[in-house]
């Protein structure tokens, strides 16, 4: 745990210094009294030093992760197996990046780095060229666990990560476009194909027609636990009962189904002080009842719950434009309301339950038992 609060307190420095850089190219000039010109050479140097943190943290783990040994011990299957994963198309995505890594080195150690980097890299870059304040959303990035989660799901938070980079097609609705992101994102893990029919739900202007519709469709997902599974065996060409297993009948903790509600009461609340949304506003407030419905409907299935992982990038950005709906006098104390709320939650549910180890403890006597 401590590693994990550590590497969040050092990158909450240099994000903030990258918000002072960014205020710094839009400042006013004193003499004109006009916007600075943007230069924002300074603030995407901040940002690189907090998604290279975050990404050597994330790629020097060892055996963090229930997914860490299937990824490290099974690196040399996946560069063996590249070409027939690209024939059968069985998710041949993770299979090219270990060919890649091959030519470089045959650790396992080197190819969960560069999954790593990839996918921490991609979430916050994105981030960075999407807000006005980085250090609230690259902090959200942490505490909604999109991070630390990264350290299990490698396949598919790099599926995620690759949807969320393309993810402004959507607003754009440059569907052609967003279908070869989602082809590519399928690449590294089937899941991502649900970010199709979800294009057509989040383009829609969000009104209470469209609330309804997400809430009923997350209501319908409750009791639909039986076919999503057989679905699952089928696209996965799986003999197994997924449906039977114990991490698909496990319920999540509750706090993810209470956290994933508050950005919505925030959300009425503004409605009902008659607060107006812009359509970039509106984009990204879809998501969060998206995020909301999908985790009611998997509450009972941590297996289904990953579905979430899609969504959930997108807290930190639909937050942030909730909070600038708020007057300027009560933004400060939100917005810091709304990390300590965030921390707390995954200080007590992922931090305080990570034992962590470095790549270079492996020899260790200790952790021979791992190799």
């Amino acid at each position: 745990m401590q590693v994990l609060v550590m590497t969040v307190v050092i990158v909450g420095l240099f994000a903030f210094m990258a918000n002072t850089q960014y205020k710094q190219a839009y400042a006013k000039n004193p003499v004109t009294g006009k916007e600075g010109s943007g230069n924002l050479t300074s603030y995407f140097m901040f940002v690189f030093i907090c998604a290279a943190i975050l990404s050597s943290v994330a790629g020097l783990r060892y055996y963090v992760g229930t997914d860490y040994p299937g990824y490290y011990l099974n690196y040399p299957l996946y560069v063996k197996e590249w070409r027939v994963r690209i024939e059968n198309w069985d998710e041949p995505g993770i299979g090219i990046i270990a060919k890649i890594v091959s030519w470089f080195s045959s650790d396992g150690a080197a190819f969960i780095f560069a999954c790593a980097v990839l996918t921490v890299s991609l979430f916050v870059f994105t981030l960075a060229k999407n807000t006005n304040d980085f250090f609230f959303v690259v902090m959200l990035y942490v505490f909604t666990g999109c991070w630390s989660g990264c350290f299990n799901g490698v396949r598919q938070y790099l599926a995620a990560a690759i949807l969320f980079a393309g993810h402004r097609l959507i607003y754009e609705r440059k569907f052609i476009k967003f279908c070869i992101v989602v082809f590519l994102a399928a690449s590294f893990h089937v899941t991502a194909l649900i970010m199709l029919p979800i294009y057509f739900i989040i383009t829609r202007k969000l009104d209470i027609n469209k609330i309804v519709l997400i809430m009923v469709s997350g209501i319908a997902l409750i009791y639909s636990y039986d076919i999503i599974f057989d679905l699952v065996g089928v696209i996965k060409d799986s003999d197994s009962d997924i449906g039977d297993s114990t991490y698909a009948t496990n319920s999540i903790h509750p706090l993810r189904v209470v956290i994933s509600l508050a950005p919505i009461l925030m959300y009425f609340f503004l409605v009902l002080q008659k607060r107006s949304f812009s359509g970039e506003e509106n984009f990204y407030l879809g998501f969060i009842f998206v995020f909301s419905a999908v985790t009611i409907a998997t509450k009972n299935s941590a297996y289904l719950n990953r579905a979430g992982i899609y969504f959930t990038p997108f807290i930190s950005l639909s937050l942030l434009h909730l909070v600038n709906k708020f007057d300027k006098s009560q933004r400060l104390i939100i917005k810091a309301v709304i990390l300590i709320l965030y921390a707390m939650v995954w200080i007590y549910i992922d931090a305080s339950k990570t034992d962590w180890y470095w790549i270079f403890d492996r020899y260790e006597p200790y952790h021979n038992k791992h190799l």
